[in-house]
């Protein structure tokens, strides 16, 4: 059809190479004069593209796949033109890439990811705050992953591969230097969101939530714990700082009560009470799981040590009597 010419081309950017010293490889669609390109997530290094070919001239494994892939584009590009005309529906390039790569009305990770948390703390029964501000930490480290791998502000599912996974998780350990299990954590908050994708048809290949599901296995670790003299060590070093002294307490009432720093955080006056012996207690119901209704009630006594570091925060925050035991 001559007033609807399509013209499809593949290229590199030689003079933008990669950090790995590849270079990314460009798709151009050119209808009528009109043209618009985006870069395809795909590299090659310079010396094995082929420009009269549009192809990488390579034998190995990665070109045959890359060579597959630009003929998969080719071909999805011609059966999407070749439907517009059947239709009478006048196509622009921009138009073409919009349905290529689903931007059209298309589902993008970051914004339903937002949506997700955002529906999720809209019901208060669906999760605890702590793992919902967990899912927002996450979501700021999946953005940053997407500027770094793609170079763009958000991705469509359909552009999710296991090249993105990979990049995640090694960003986690490596970039932000976490431990294995606090980065399943945060893996595991990616992987949910994308079953809820999934389940809704906004991702059709499921091959990231088994990449996920494989890097989310938690390593069983055995605690070690701190012996009386060691612990007592702890509580007579003097600390030659205000905060780091505040951080020792904290740490101290932890390992003689059991609490967890989450819960210490959460301690206030009302969880405290003297039995009929005058023993003094704490009492109170904390969350056990990710969901709300996962809680059960704990009871601890009180150890003379412990009750000292009471003591001595006691009044720290006049303006809030009532609040936080510890600053």
């Amino acid at each position: 059809m001559k007033g609807n010419t399509l013209n499809v081309m593949f290229f590199i950017l030689k003079n933008k190479l990669l950090k790995n010293g590849e270079a990314p490889v460009v798709l151009r669609v050119t209808i009528n004069g009109q043209r618009d390109e985006i870069r395809i997530q795909r590299s090659i290094p310079v010396e094995l593209w082929d420009n009269a070919k549009m192809r990488s001239k390579g034998k190995d494994r990665s070109s045959r796949e890359l060579n597959m892939y630009l003929e998969t584009l080719r071909d999805r590009i011609y059966v999407i033109h070749r439907n517009s005309v059947y239709d009478g529906e006048k196509l622009t390039p921009k138009k073409i890439l919009d349905i290529l790569y689903a931007r059209e009305g298309r589902h993008q990770v970051l914004k339903a990811m937002k949506e997700c948390i955002d529906e999720w703390a809209a019901s208060p029964g669906d999760l605890h705050p702590a793992t919902l501000a967990r899912y927002n930490r996450c979501c700021g480290l999946v953005e940053t992953v997407i500027r770094n791998v793609y170079n763009k502000e958000d991705i469509a599912f359909s552009e999710l591969d296991r090249k993105f996974i990979t990049a995640f998780g090694r960003y986690l350990k490596e970039t932000r230097g976490l431990a294995r299990n606090t980065a399943a954590k945060y893996l595991e908050c990616f992987r949910k969101v994308l079953k809820v994708a999934r389940q809704k048809g906004w991702m059709e290949d499921g091959r990231c939530l088994e990449e996920l599901g494989r890097l989310c296995v938690k390593e069983e670790t055995s605690p070690s714990f701190l012996g009386w003299d060691e612990l007592r060590t702890v509580m007579e070093t003097d600390m030659p700082a205000g905060r780091l002294e505040r951080v020792k307490d904290v740490f101290v009432f932890c390992a003689l009560t059991g609490l967890s720093y989450q819960g210490i955080s959460t301690l206030c006056p009302s969880h405290l009470f003297r039995d009929d012996e005058g023993t003094l207690w704490i009492c109170r119901t904390r969350a056990e799981g990710t969901e709300v209704g996962d809680s059960c009630t704990s009871r601890v006594p009180l150890l003379k040590p412990a009750m000292v570091l009471l003591e001595k925060y006691r009044g720290w925050n006049p303006m809030n009597p009532e609040g936080p035991c510890f600053p």
